[in-house]
């Protein structure tokens, strides 16, 4: 099968590999599509999250059951499911799974979904309903992140709240932000297709950042008080320390992108003491998979995904991801 790898630094090509027979308490799935995530090009290029080749890449993936090794039996799954998957598998017996904290298992394995077909644990398989549309729920696993971010910040009604980076993963928590009851709700982006996206989904407000002045739009829009809470989700550093100058009194900055790992932000504590206020990262867990799985038909995916390509053409599909033209493009897996 053609499975796409981090080969070398930079650097990422499609493999012939072997399919893998399932083993104990493994499913094998027919990847349907695997949408390119940020994570997975900073993966190549700045080894975030540990990563050194050779690898397999991919993990936003939805495909049917096509296979169940020996063990499966109690997990409810037939063959012909409809799935999605997690990027990565849990033991559940060492320490952090038993704490609750699966997406800190020391024993995960990663899913590599840019490929025709997946085996893996069964930890990392979720059901999806009979109808649904492979799609959209290729990108549960980006979306479960976002839930996460609502369950960690906990945004009141009524709370003003702004997005910087209207992405893959910034429409999709823009997404759960228009879920939310925020007010005053602003996307930040320098890319006009992304913000006349981020308006189209339900956004009031849109900044360049290239040619305004965000802070001073900030305070027109919020009636000189800063928003309550900021999202950044741009991964830039060149965009991580105007959200500190951005929030109200008692605001949060939550950083959710995934910054290049070498890089430190200054931060002036005097100016955040005098506010009050937080700041808060987000990673995700495996434990709201099922109500993420729920929330898909709420969400926007439509407008969210912007094109598919073959998996064929996967290492074009990286190459064009970094001109930042889409929000989210999918491989379909099944060319």
């Amino acid at each position: 099968m053609k499975q796409l790898w981090f080969v070398a630094e930079n650097t990422v090509a499609l493999r012939e590999v072997e399919i893998q027979k399932p083993q104990r308490n493994q499913v094998k799935v027919k990847i349907a599509y695997t949408a390119i995530c940020a994570t997975d090009v900073h993966q190549v290029t700045m080894g975030v999250l540990g990563a050194k080749p050779p690898m397999a890449l991919g993990h936003e993936a939805s495909g049917i059951i096509e296979e169940l090794g020996e063990g499966t039996e109690k997990s409810g799954f037939k063959v012909g499911d409809k799935v999605c998957l997690y990027p990565v598998t849990s033991c559940g017996v060492c320490p952090e799974c038993k704490k609750g904290r699966p997406q800190y298992c020391a024993n995960a394995q990663t899913t590599g979904a840019f490929a025709e077909y997946v085996t893996t644990d069964v930890s990392a398989v979720f059901k999806i309903p009979d109808d649904a549309d492979l799609k959209k729920y290729c990108l549960a696993e980006p979306a479960n992140c976002t839930i996460r971010a609502m369950d960690v910040v906990h945004i009141y009604h009524g709370a003003k709240v702004a997005v910087s980076g209207i992405g893959g993963i910034g429409s999709i928590l823009l997404n759960q932000v228009l879920l939310s009851g925020a007010a005053k709700i602003t996307a930040i982006d320098p890319v006009e297709s992304k913000r006349k996206l981020a308006l189209d989904m339900g956004a009031e407000y849109a900044i360049n950042p290239f040619n305004e002045d965000v802070l001073a739009k900030t305070m027109e829009i919020t009636n000189g008080e800063g928003f309550d809470f900021v999202f950044e989700v741009s991964g830039s550093p060149k965009a991580a320390e105007a959200p500190l100058k951005m929030i109200a009194k008692c605001g949060t900055v939550v950083y959710f992108a995934v910054f290049p790992p070498k890089y430190e932000m200054p931060v002036n504590l005097y100016d955040l003491y005098m506010k009050e206020g937080r700041i808060q990262t987000v990673f995700t867990t495996t434990s709201i998979m099922s109500r993420t799985i729920e929330l898909i038909p709420r969400m926007q995916m439509d407008k969210i995904i912007g094109k598919i390509m073959p998996l064929s053409e996967a290492v074009e599909g990286f190459e064009l991801f970094k001109k930042s033209i889409y929000p989210k493009i999918l491989l379909d897996c099944s060319r």
